[in-house]
C-alpha cells in the first residue's frame, strides 16, 4: 500500500515537473520569437482594421465579405498610390527641412547653453562636436561601406516587417474563422463556448478602438497643420503628419509631436516658441479631454497611468515595436481580465461586464 502510494507521488510529481518545464519552454521560446509575435499582433490589428471597412460594404451589396475586403484592399492601394503621387513629394521635401531646422534649432540651444547635452562622455563642445565627428567619420572612406551596409540591413529589416505584418493581416482578413476555430480547439470542450465570447468582445474591442485612434489621428493631423500653418511656422504638413502619427501612441505620442514643432519655432524667436507651445498645450488638453472620451465611448477605457506604464515598460522592453503594440495589447488583457475573471469569478450576476 506504501509503496503504491509513493509510485503514485513520484508520478504526480513527475507530471507536475513536466508541465512546468514545459510552461518555461513556451515561455523562453516567445520570448525569443518576442518580436514576430508583437508584429504578428499589429498584423491582426491590420485585419480587425481591413474588416471593419468592408462589413458595410457587404451588407448593402450583394458582395460577399471576401468581395467586399477585395473592394476594400484596391480602394486602399489607389487611395494609397494617389496620395503618394500627390503628396510625397513635397513631405519629403519638408522632412529635409525639418531636419536641417531642427539641427539649427540644437545648434542654436548650445550657443545659449553651453552645458546642454554636455555630459562627460561627450567631450566638451557637446552636441557639436558630436556632429562634427559623425560627418568625420562619414567622409572616411574606410568607414563609407560599412554605414552604407549598416544602412542597406537597416531599410531591408523595415520593409520585411512592414512586409510580413501586410500579408499577416490579408491572411487574418481573408478567413478570420480558421485562425477563430484554431485558437478555440486549445481550449477544453467545456469553455470553448465562452473563448468565443471572448474572442468576439477582444475584437470588438480592438475595432472600437482602432476606429478612435484612426478619427483622431485624422483630426490632430488637420488641426496641428492648420494651426502651425496660421501661425506662420515653416514645415506646417510635415509637423501636422509627425503630430498624427504619433497620436498612435496615447499619452506620450502627443508630447513626442510637439518637440519638433517648438525646436523649430525656437529657429524664429521667443515668441513663437510661446505661441507654438500655448498651441500644442491646448490642443493636447482638447484632444484628451474633449475629442477621445466621444470618439472612444464604446471602447474600453483605460486609467491615464496605466496607458503610460504600459507604454514605457513596453518600450523598455522592446523599442518601437513594444510602444505601437502597447497600448492595444492593454486593451486585450482589460478586456479579458473584465470577462474571464471579473464577469465569470467575481461578479457571475451582473450583465453590464
Amino acid at each position: 500500500m506504501r509503496r503504491q502510494h509513493r509510485v503514485n507521488y513520484l508520478t504526480r510529481l513527475l507530471i507536475a515537473i513536466g508541465v512546468i518545464g514545459l510552461f518555461v519552454l513556451v515561455v523562453l521560446l516567445a520570448w525569443a520569437v518576442v518580436d514576430v509575435l508583437l508584429l504578428g499582433f499589429l498584423g491582426v490589428l491590420l485585419a480587425v482594421v481591413l474588416r471593419t471597412l468592408a462589413k458595410p460594404i457587404a451588407r448593402r451589396t450583394p458582395l460577399s465579405s471576401k468581395a467586399a475586403l477585395g473592394v476594400v484592399v484596391v480602394l486602399l492601394v489607389i487611395a494609397l498610390v494617389t496620395v503618394g503621387w500627390l503628396l510625397v513629394p513635397e513631405i519629403v521635401a519638408q522632412t529635409d527641412q525639418l531636419v536641417e531646422r531642427v539641427g539649427n534649432a540644437i545648434e542654436q540651444l548650445e550657443a545659449i547653453v553651453p552645458d546642454f547635452l554636455d555630459l562627460d562622455d561627450l567631450g566638451t563642445d557637446g552636441l557639436g562636436n558630436i556632429l562634427n565627428r559623425g560627418n568625420g567619420q562619414w567622409l572616411n572612406p574606410n568607414n563609407i561601406l560599412p554605414q552604407l551596409m549598416d544602412t542597406f540591413a537597416l531599410t531591408l529589416g523595415v520593409l520585411a516587417d512592414i512586409l510580413f505584418v501586410l500579408f499577416i493581416g490579408l491572411f487574418v482578413a481573408f478567413d478570420p474563422q480558421l485562425y477563430c476555430n484554431g485558437i478555440v480547439r486549445l481550449i477544453p470542450p467545456k469553455g470553448r463556448k465562452r473563448a468565443r465570447t471572448a474572442i468576439d468582445k477582444i475584437v470588438e474591442g480592438l475595432r472600437a478602438w482602432l476606429l478612435g485612434r484612426i478619427i483622431s489621428m485624422i483630426v490632430v493631423g488637420i488641426v496641428t497643420s492648420l494651426g502651425l500653418w496660421l501661425l506662420n511656422i515653416p514645415l506646417a504638413l510635415v509637423l501636422g503628419l509627425i503630430a498624427a502619427l504619433l497620436e498612435f501612441v496615447p499619452v506620450v505620442g502627443p508630447l513626442l509631436a510637439a518637440i519638433p514643432g517648438i525646436l523649430i519655432a525656437f529657429t524664429l524667436g521667443l515668441t513663437p516658441v510661446i505661441y507654438v507651445s500655448l498651441f500644442y498645450l491646448i490642443m493636447q488638453q482638447l484632444e484628451g479631454n474633449v475629442l477621445t472620451p466621444i470618439v472612444q465611448q464604446q471602447v474600453v477605457s483605460l486609467p491615464p497611468a496605466l496607458g503610460l506604464s504600459t507604454v514605457l515598460a513596453m518600450g523598455i522592453l522592446f523599442g518601437i515595436l513594444g510602444i505601437l503594440v502597447a497600448t492595444p495589447l492593454t486593451v486585450v488583457v482589460f478586456i479579458l481580465i473584465r470577462i474571464l475573471y471579473v464577469k465569470d469569478m467575481l461578479e457571475p450576476n451582473c450583465d453590464d461586464i
